[in-house]
């Protein structure tokens, strides 16, 4: 038999993974593998659970292919209530890799219904007018079997997700809402993942006026703020902000780099040895 018959590749590792698409699947958070970058941020991200005031947002840049939906999905399966079997799962793997990293994590979401997940993928349209439709539909799914009064809220964010446009000060009154009433439901906290963001900055570079760039800044602010319900927002790119301001003016470049800098920059570059690891569970073999 020749050696091509005896080894395989697993097809997890050569598909592209989807942020919402693949949320919710449990063969993406049991293939997951921590690498040390993946566990240098899950460490860095545990030291903001309690803080009161810590800069709550980060950009994961890197190219295609290096990690970082992956890597999203599996933080916001390890945020997500713990009685979930996917969340379990999650706590497992991170448990194995290291000990003192999980700890932080199931300690957080313990006697909790964990985070409220919004997750969304970059688009050419106006990231404000996306960023409310996914806080809307993720609320309508999170009240849905929920007994008693659903919350007024859930009526602005619909409204809100109908208007042609979306101001900075509104969104910033819908994630108020948000988190006062997700306080009342022994939530822990509100984890925002923008997948593509490139391709959001990418129509604001071309359609300037939408001010999504200073959304992304306020967001970012609020953030760092302290809340009985935090805030956490991760940004994924392929290059740093300014890169996709290519064309603008000076001025206009140099505003987008004081928001990029709103933002914890994590280079989700890993080393060789790291990817050997991921290489080596992707191949399977019968050479006996």
């Amino acid at each position: 038999m020749s050696l091509e018959n005896k080894i395989a590749v697993n097809t997890h590792y050569t598909r592209s993974i989807n942020l919402e698409r693949d949320a919710d699947s449990s063969a993406v958070i049991s293939a997951y593998i921590p690498t040390s970058r993946a566990l240098r941020t899950f460490a860095r991200v545990s030291e903001t659970f309690h803080a009161n005031q810590a800069p709550r947002a980060w950009s994961l840049v890197g190219p295609y292919g290096s990690g970082k939906s992956s890597f999203s999905v599996f933080l916001s399966q390890l945020l997500s209530n713990p009685k979930s079997p996917n969340t379990k799962v999650a706590q497992r793997i991170l448990t194995d890799a290291n000990q003192s990293i999980a700890t932080p994590f199931i300690t957080a979401t313990s006697n909790s219904s964990g985070f409220f997940k919004i997750l969304i993928t970059g688009a050419p349209e106006p990231m404000s007018k996306r960023l409310v439709r996914g806080i809307a539909e993720t609320a309508n799914t999170y009240w849905l079997n929920r007994k008693g009064r659903k919350p007024a809220l859930l009526n602005k964010l619909a409204k809100a997700a109908k208007q042609p446009q979306v101001t900075t000060s509104e969104v910033l009154a819908l994630f108020k809402g948000l988190q006062a009433e997700l306080l009342k439901t022994n939530c822990t906290g509100i984890v925002l993942v923008i997948d593509e963001l490139g391709k959001f900055l990418e129509y604001e570079a071309r359609h300037y006026g939408a001010n999504d760039i200073y959304l992304l800044q306020a967001i970012a602010e609020h953030a760092c703020k302290g809340s009985e319900v935090n805030l956490m927002v991760f940004a994924l790119l392929h290059q740093s902000f300014e890169q996709y301001a290519k064309g603008l003016g000076e001025s206009l470049k140099n505003e987008w780099s004081k928001v990029q800098g709103r933002f914890e920059e994590v280079p989700f570059i890993e080393s060789a040895e790291q990817v050997l690891r991921v290489v080596s569970a992707a191949l399977t073999q019968e050479l006996s």
